[in-house]
């Protein structure tokens, strides 16, 4: 199965890109756009490495969504085959996020991480320009599929909520996330 997958252009193409990529999920929208294959061969695909099982899926509100499959037992060898050069996938969800204002962090969960069931999918810390915000999220929210549940704190915030074990924040903590910014790991609250 997997010279099969070797064999293909676009099955070989989509796995290329998700080794490279942040492992966070996308949909089958996302992928399509960015490699430029029409839905229906993004979606074939994606369900046959699904049954491979390099990456796996889950659903939040109807849509279908893939991620690396972090267990499989021959990623680290794929990901040698594959990834040659050390060249990696800039994510223009994470180049988006960065512009936003002047964030100070910012971390996705939820949704981005094979997590539908928790209650956010991207928390920023900082000041946050909301007409750019609005923007994003209308862009994102068209690639996902979905609406993006997000959270802004103040640095103050959320350094206090860190800091006091926080439920809202140890949930995204202790669940995969995927830091974007982090300029405040080592800071302590006044």
């Amino acid at each position: 199965m997997l010279q099969e997958i070797i064999d293909s252009k676009q099955d070989s193409s989509v796995l290329s890109f998700f080794l490279s990529a942040p492992e966070r999920s996308f949909s089958v929208v996302e992928i399509s756009k960015r490699l430029k294959m029409p839905n229906q061969t993004a979606s074939r695909s994606l369900n046959k490495l699904v049954a491979v099982g390099p990456l796996k899926s889950f659903s939040k509100k109807g849509k279908k969504y893939f991620i690396i499959n972090s267990r499989y037992k021959l990623l680290p060898e794929m990901k040698n085959f594959w990834l040659k050069s050390p060249v990696k996938y800039q994510d223009e969800l994470f180049l988006a996020i960065k512009r936003l204002g002047d964030i100070r962090a910012a971390f996705l969960s939820g949704i981005f991480c094979g997590q539908p069931n928790l209650p956010v999918d991207l928390l920023l810390v900082g000041r946050v320009n909301l007409n750019k915000l609005s923007d994003f999220l209308k862009a994102a929210e068209k690639l996902m599929g979905q609406e993006i549940n997000y959270s802004i704190m103040s640095v103050d915030e959320f350094l206090n909520r860190r800091d006091t074990f926080d439920k809202f924040i140890k949930d995204i903590f202790d669940y995969p996330h995927l830091m974007v910014v982090d300029e405040l790991s080592g800071k302590k609250r006044k």
